[in-house]
């Protein structure tokens, strides 16, 4: 059997990710990432895909800080995505959040064991003073803010998809990433 490889640059389509149809960002290392205003590429032959993301390191940021500041619990992966954007080695971070490695492993690779409330909230506040990200730091500052924040958070339970919608490179704040409801559209 003779395989026949074809150029996937000659065979793609270009598209630009709307609100309706969003692209979906595997490389962050979140399933649940959506992406509008970004050009992408399908091959028409065999499907694979390309995409353009402007300004990375803000969108990863911004997903970050989206993470934080949501109000329904982490799930594994994204307690995961938190971690690596720190740079700590699991046994590390397992330390820093009072768990053994093996539970911390059981954490990230779990759907459906979640972090207790408090755990949850002690993994937010450790990326949000680890992290530098200045907003973060800055909303940390403000005690009334914080205790809302607090009591805030597992306020839903539902399931939801980031969204990340690109603003321009003229506006200050490139990307706008929000986590929406999993049915909700932009």
């Amino acid at each position: 059997m003779h395989i026949h490889e074809h150029d996937c640059d000659a065979s793609a389509v270009e598209y630009v990710s709307t609100a309706e149809q969003p692209y979906h960002y595997v490389g962050s290392g979140l399933g649940n990432v959506f992406l509008v205003g970004v050009k992408y590429w399908v091959c028409s032959r065999c499907k694979k895909q390309a995409a353009d993301i402007p300004s990375l390191n803000q969108l990863l940021a911004s997903i970050a800080r989206t993470l934080v500041t949501k109000t329904s619990p982490l799930t594994g992966e994204q307690v995961r995505y938190l971690r690596k954007r720190l740079g700590k080695p699991s046994k590390e971070f397992s330390a820093l959040i009072g768990v053994t490695p093996e539970r911390y492993s059981g954490i990230e690779s779990s759907t459906t064991l979640p972090l207790s409330e408090g755990r949850d909230k002690l993994v937010r506040f450790v990326y949000g003073i680890l992290s530098g990200d200045k907003k973060l730091k800055e909303a940390l500052d403000h005690t009334h803010e914080v205790e809302q924040w607090l009591l805030a958070l597992h306020g839903s339970r539902d399931s939801e998809r980031i969204l990340g919608t690109w603003l321009g490179a003229k506006s200050r704040r490139r990307w706008r990433v929000e986590a929406a409801p999993l049915g909700a559209v932009a």
